[in-house]
């Protein structure tokens, strides 16, 4: 076994589908004017094969989609991670009918996120791995201290 076995290790999509279906945060990239990204932690909906989170139109990453559309998300699920880069749009809370009565008088946008290229992994076999390595060491024992 070597690297690439690791962390070349992929996961089937309909894994990923399955679990943006439940509660979790996800991190969203947006392009912000000089080229940096700017990454928050949104709750969502995963809706049709698209990722949706409201937020304030006021916000820098609301404001980075309207002026650019790259968009893109990570999620971490049970033993993968996957991230998905994609095209952003705004919906304007006025376009969605449930807009006031779920988000109050705060949240007045959402995006969607449409994914166009994906990219997982999988951390089945660095856990086996590390099982197998720490054998009967404590958890505080499984990193080597600071040097300083």
């Amino acid at each position: 076994m070597d690297a690439s076995d690791v962390y070349l290790a992929k996961v089937a999509q309909e894994t990923i589908e399955r679990q943006l279906e439940r509660p979790i945060n996800a991190t969203i990239g947006t392009l912000n004017p000089d080229g940096s990204i700017h990454l928050a932690f949104v709750l969502f909906l995963w809706e049709d094969g698209k990722l949706y989170f409201e937020t304030a139109s006021m916000t820098r990453k609301a404001r980075n989609v309207a002026a650019r559309s790259t968009a893109s998300f990570a999620v971490e699920g049970k033993g993968f991670m996957a991230m998905a880069e994609g095209i952003g749009r705004i919906i304007d809370g006025r376009d969605v009918d449930t807009v006031g009565a779920a988000w109050g008088t705060v949240d007045d946008v959402a995006v969607e996120i449409t994914p166009t290229k994906w990219r997982s992994w999988s951390n089945e076999i660095l856990s086996e791995l590390g099982r197998a390595s720490a054998e009967d060491l404590e958890p505080s024992e499984w990193w080597a201290p600071d040097s300083g």
